[in-house]
Order: C-alpha cells, then sequence, then structure tokens
C-alpha cells in the first residue's frame, strides 16, 4: 500500500518502475560464443 499512496493524489508505481519498458524480439539466429571460451581454456591447458 505505501507503494501505491507513494505521492499527494498519485495512485501507481514510482517513477523508475513506471518508466522502464522491454521490446522481445524473435532473433533469427543465437550465437551463444561456446566455442570460443572453452578454446582459450583448452589452449591455456597445453
Amino acid at each position: 500500500y505505501a507503494q501505491l499512496a507513494y505521492g499527494f493524489n498519485y495512485y501507481g508505481t514510482v517513477g523508475s518502475n513506471r518508466d522502464e519498458f522491454i521490446m522481445i524480439r524473435k532473433m533469427k539466429k543465437i550465437a551463444w560464443l561456446d566455442d570460443e571460451g572453452r578454446d582459450q581454456v583448452q589452449e591455456a591447458k597445453k
């Protein structure tokens, strides 16, 4: 309730939460970069 009654005569989230937005898009190809890190570790062991 304290979050809803944050300001005088104001009901809603605080400004930092109100001004955020998220954009989600489907990617054509996902590059996880798994091989790059593994190659460096294997060469360090040699």
